[in-house]
């Protein structure tokens, strides 16, 4: 249980406003409000920014084009279709290139699309945005395009917050096909403001002169105060109110918010355990006392003893899905999507599944779990349409109000600024326990060694997690992309979601359509569903304090999750081959489990240590008020700490979560103090105790 104890005592404040590595405090007409960012991290996001960047000019973006990705959107689409498209836009002469594949034999208009902030306007265009009609698509055999230019006195004032395919004759709030918009990280790669040229160094925008067309760029809101006037601010703002929107904003529904299941204080995420805590006028259990949502909304009895929420990932006219709820920790490090990289002779040398190029992000389990694109950005508009809802209508305006632009801004910003912005480097991390540097060698292999005699693998020298889990993460070491992979666990024999409801349905994973066949027979009595059964590779760094596992939260403990992948079901799934054939069978002894498993576990507590002592340095900066509730949110990390070294059978460093439990205490002390001159004191001590837990532990090389 997370801090429960502490949390009877002391209510959990939420904290709004913007941040600038520690604190920093903004003018406002009204009054002065010092302002935190908890869990958000401008320096994280300042890194992931500048990676972005890289990749991006290395695919051959640059900054006098905007390229955006058009798809079909399940939310805000009024037409089914699997068309796709891309559209160019030359800021410096005005060109627009636009191409679309998949289209039927109607006739297609192109448009910009402005959207209105305030009100009721939102994401979706609506009577009174602004729109400009660019042409129509000229069809062709198997692609329809279109390239005009744009007329600069005619777009005066305005703004691209999306491109739009319509049906001919018709405006986008009246038919919209297909459609993509600009998101956060290119908002910043195209911003023309002074601060982006000034503040950005090495990560400055390629042009340096005024792009003719560069008024056509949506801002980020928080630029637009004057006070804003470097990187880190605009940033820190932009999370600040992103934090704000996921734990406050009910955007008019049923009152559940961001975090009623991605919890602050448990890891941004949720489980049967934390459930248990919770007051049945929660809005959690929204199922349980709105008669609206009686059927068909949540399956509460699944909610209460597994934590799994209902997903409806392959539209609301197919059957959803139970899933628990991933934590958003290193979100940045883990949603690369795999791309296809073929030999001058057409043979794929890197990644597997042409559907993975479909998405712009790996989400929601499966890989496939954000609308249109699949960026995170449209993440968070159809988790509004799924469990923000007042009714299974589900229509805007009346069950809840979609997004706006600003907001899937900072909500992305706040999203990509938590937890880790670079992954671990293992070759570099020596460890002080022989059961944990075993771990790490069993676990920080590739393949199963093989016989040079008889060709065949040798099996028990490896558990072969590098390959997927590169340095404990979510990326894989030879794609250096997200791995979306058929490992068996939904065909796990006694699911606990099934035994608990047999009308639970298979879950199928990545894609809707039946392409495992599961569904062809139309038997009412079948767990059917649609996909191909690939599901997406999560961190690992941070797995042991996350529990349940997978996708259904079959197994309970990380000892389990890793035991797992001894099993048929792992070994006979098409995961357990890779691309090129090599053979990841799995065959280690119980021993070897557990020494892999105390290696996840140490991990998990450094990643719980380096966490809390930044909260705790941020805590340290602020008033009486902000800074007692941001020594909360660090003691809750201190414990997930001691949890993660202890919970487990075999303890290897004792004397690190002794001094885990001391440090705990200091905080616990220091969060009751009202005045910052008598906390402090207690943080630094803190702090000190869990860098000598920390040096305990492991040995780290430059």
């Amino acid at each position: 249980m997370k801090i429960q104890r502490l949390l009877a005592a002391m209510t959990l404040m939420v904290f709004i406003g913007g941040l600038a590595n520690i604190a920093f405090t903004r003018n406002n007409p009204q009054n002065n409000q010092e302002m935190v960012l908890g869990h958000g991290d401008v320096d994280a996001l300042k890194n992931l920014y500048g990676e972005w960047q890289k990749n991006y000019e290395a695919r051959g973006g640059n900054a006098s084009t905007l390229h955006l990705s058009l798809a079909h959107s399940k939310i805000l689409s009024n037409t089914a279709t699997k068309a796709r498209g891309t559209m160019d836009l030359d800021l410096m002469t005005g060109d627009v290139s636009v191409k679309v594949k998949g289209l039927d034999n109607q006739t297609y208009d192109v448009w910009l699309v402005d959207n209105l902030e305030g009100g009721q306007h939102s994401v979706k265009p609506e009577i009174g945005d602004r729109f400009v009609r660019l042409g129509r698509l000229n069809p062709q055999t198997d692609l329809a395009s279109l390239n005009t230019k744009i007329d600069q006195a005619a777009l005066a004032n305005f703004k691209i917050d999306m491109v739009a395919v319509s049906l001919a004759g018709q405006s986008p709030d009246q038919s919209l096909v297909i459609a993509g918009a600009p998101d956060f990280l290119q908002n910043l790669y195209y911003a023309d403001k002074p601060w982006a040229k000034a503040m950005l160094g090495q990560l400055s925008p390629a042009i340096t002169i005024p792009s003719p067309f560069a008024f056509l760029l949506p801002g980020l809101a928080q630029a637009k105060d004057a006070n804003q006037t470097n990187l880190a601010a605009v940033m820190g703002a932009e999370i600040a109110e992103g934090r704000r929107i996921f734990v406050k904003e009910t955007f008019k529904g049923n009152g559940r918010t961001c975090a009623s299941c991605h919890r602050l204080d448990n890891n941004h995420t949720i489980d049967p355990k934390y459930i248990a805590t919770l007051p049945p006028s929660d809005p959690l259990f929204i199922a349980e006392t709105n008669p609206a949502l009686k059927v068909g909304f949540e399956n509460p009895k699944l909610m209460r003893e597994l934590g799994l929420i209902l997903a409806n990932v392959d539209g609301f006219n197919k059957p959803g899905v139970m899933r628990s709820v991933p934590h958003t920790l290193a979100l940045a490090k883990s949603i690369q999507t795999e791309g296809l990289i073929r030999d001058d002779l057409g043979n794929l040398i890197k990644g597997e599944f042409d559907l993975d190029l479909e998405y712009a992000n790996a989400l929601g389990w499966s890989g496939d779990g954000s609308v249109g694109t699949g960026s995170l950005r449209e993440f968070a508009i159809g988790a509004v349409v799924q469990h923000f809802t007042k009714s299974l209508a589900r229509t805007p305006g009346v069950d809840f109000r979609l997004p706006t632009d600003a907001e899937l801004n900072a909500l992305q910003a706040y999203m990509l600024s938590l937890g880790r912005s670079d992954d671990l480097v293992l070759s570099k991390m020596t460890f002080k326990s022989e059961l944990v540097q075993r771990g790490k060698v069993l676990f920080d292999q590739k393949n199963n060694p093989v016989d040079p005699v008889s060709k065949k693998p040798i099996l028990g020298k490896s558990a072969n997690c590098n390959g997927c889990h590169s340095n404990a993460g979510a990326i894989s070491s030879t794609t250096r992309g997200n791995p979306t992979r058929d490992t068996g666990v939904e065909l796990m024999a006694d699911q606990a979601a099934v035994l608990l409801d047999p009308n639970t349905p298979m879950d199928g994973g990545m894609g809707d359509e039946d392409k495992l066949g599961w569904c062809s027979d139309n038997d009412p009595d079948t767990r059917c569903n649609y996909g191909d059964g690939r599901f997406n590779t999560p961190p690992l760094v941070e797995a042991a304090d996350t529990a349940p596992f997978f996708h259904n939260n079959s197994v309970s403990t990380i000892e389990e999750a890793v035991a797992y992948y001894n099993t048929d079901e792992f070994n006979n799934s098409p995961g357990h081959l890779t691309s090129s054939k090599a053979d990841r069978t799995v065959k280690i002894s119980s021993s070897q489990v557990v020494a892999v498993s105390l290696f996840l576990r140490t991990i998990n507590a450094l990643e719980n240590i380096r966490n809390s002592n930044k909260l705790d340095d941020q805590a340290m900066a602020l008033n009486a008020a902000n800074g007692r509730e941001v020594t909360k949110l660090a003691m809750a990390d201190t414990e997930d700490a001691i949890e993660v070294l202890t919970e487990g059978q075999l303890i290897p460093f004792l004397e690190a979560a002794s001094k885990l439990k001391a440090a705990y205490k200091l905080e616990y002390s220091a969060a009751l103090v009202q005045f910052p001159s008598l906390r402090n004191p207690l943080l630094k001590k803190a702090k000190a105790l869990k860098l000598e837990a920390d040096a305990l532990m492991v040995n780290r090389m430059p």
